[in-house]
């Protein structure tokens, strides 16, 4: 980021209300609310100040007071950070097991994907990531025999870490990007709903109201649940994509940092991206 020195921490916050909890749990009181709030702070100062074994700790606590699936994640960015693969895979594989379609689907995916590579299963898609997985086991050709065969020796494969996170920046503002329209459809539909809004509260209080009255309230409410569904989904894209971009950037130096960890509290989600620009 421009005029901001390098190794400052910045933070994104995109933060969505959660509608409830896990249905099979009672309803958290606001006690349990906000003391699963003040161990979820505690654990992102703790993660940020590179003490992750003590961060997970503090997420696994909150999670048993409030069990958001969310947390969960956390406890795998964690352990992903501590150089610990398995135990990654583990819990990013948990929350994707009781969130499939949560807000931090598609980024503990990606990373459960890239720990299967990491442990040696390639060829793993976005669908079986977190399927027990057969390591496939190398077999060191022998040149000689090749050579009496007359086997020609395969090309060296090609160095594809020189992409430099640019898929992911594609992809960033290809999501930003449908943001950006969802949110353009949000405020049209808003104005078509304040139009119609304003008619009839402007109509004329001495003049006959139209036949269709009815259907022109119906059409005004109509808009505004769309306008209310796309700005919601557009936020919601953008900030995703936002994410994503400043991952592809970072990979793209090998001396930019930027951590990416998914937070959350009794009353709200988000994701934090962190590092140095």
């Amino acid at each position: 980021m421009m005029g901001i020195p390098r190794r400052i921490l910045a933070t994104v916050m995109a933060s969505m209300l959660i509608a409830g909890t896990v249905a099979a749990q009672p309803a958290p009181t606001d006690s349990q609310k906000q003391q699963a709030g003040d161990l979820t702070k505690k654990a992102i100062a703790k993660s940020q100040a590179g003490d992750h074994e003590d961060a997970i700790e503090l997420y696994l606590e909150a999670y048993a007071i409030v069990p958001l699936p969310v947390l969960l994640s956390n406890v795998g960015a964690e352990y992903q950070k501590l150089g610990k693969p398995v135990e990654s895979l583990k819990y990013f594989c948990m929350y994707l097991d009781k969130d499939p379609t949560g807000q931090s689907a598609t980024y503990a995916t990606a990373q459960a994907k890239t720990l299967q590579i990491e442990l040696g299963n390639t060829g793993v898609t976005d669908a079986d990531v977190c399927r027990p997985q057969k390591p496939v086991e190398s077999v060191t050709p022998d040149p000689v025999v090749e050579a009496r065969l007359g086997i020609p020796a395969l090309p060296p494969a090609q160095d594809t870490s020189s992409d430099g996170g640019k898929t992911l920046r594609l992809a960033g503002l290809g999501i930003g990007g449908a943001g950006v329209v969802a949110l353009g459809l949000g405020v049209y539909f808003g104005l078509e709903a304040k139009e119609i809004s304003d008619e009839i509260s402007n109509h004329p209080m001495t003049e006959q109201w139209r036949e269709d009255i009815r259907a022109l309230e119906a059409k005004g409410q109509s808009h505004e649940n769309k306008q209310i569904a796309f700005m919601v989904a557009g936020g919601a894209l953008v900030a995703t994509g936002t994410v994503l971009f400043f991952i592809g950037r970072s990979r793209r130096s090998s001396e930019s940092s930027v951590a990416v960890t998914p937070t959350a509290s009794p009353d709200g989600m988000g994701l934090v991206v962190s590092g140095g620009f």
